[in-house]
């Protein structure tokens, strides 16, 4: 019984680092718009955890809001191409602002492929196509960054979560 119990608290500790590591808040969102718009939910995951660490009231410096960090005016194009009422208040609600990353993500898979997906969402479409154009080197050492991060973190929540 000792070593039961002893088996069960080391289980319990695992899961408590696991979920501090790598949180699944708004999983349910994740997923549902994620099979909505045929984006990995590890992708999308990873991208929150990029952007805010999950916290749904965050701001950049360059004005991005919520889990997916969106840009005002990002959104407001975003809201116009899904035909839903934009409000920048709403940028803090969990599910709309998931709804719209994910299908801002969606988006550009449609223009970029692999690791340009990651950095369009990043430094841009604009700026991705600069590169592209000039030999597809990734120009910003932020960006170079961001799709590390992004790309292992996915493949840690494609463990947590499961193949897309």
């Amino acid at each position: 019984m000792k070593y039961f119990m002893a088996v069960l608290g080391a289980a319990f500790l695992l899961a408590i680092i696991i979920e501090l590591i790598l949180p699944l808040r708004f999983y349910g969102y994740v997923k549902k718009y994620c099979q909505q718009y045929g984006v990995k939910k590890s992708t999308a995951l990873a991208v929150i955890w990029t952007e805010s660490k999950f916290d749904v009231d965050a701001v950049s410096s360059a004005g991005a809001c919520g889990l997916m960090q969106i840009m005002p005016s990002t959104a407001e194009w975003l809201c116009a191409e899904l035909n839903i009422e934009y409000d920048k208040a709403h940028l803090f609600d969990a599910e709309y602002n998931i709804r719209l990353g994910v299908y801002y993500l969606s988006y550009l898979q449609k223009s970029f492929k692999g690791d340009y997906v990651i950095a369009a969402y990043n430094a841009g479409e604009g700026n991705v196509r600069l590169w592209l154009e000039s030999g597809g080197e990734i120009r910003f050492a932020e960006t170079e960054n961001y799709v590390k991060k992004v790309k292992l973190l996915s493949r840690l929540y494609a463990v947590r979560v499961g193949k897309d």
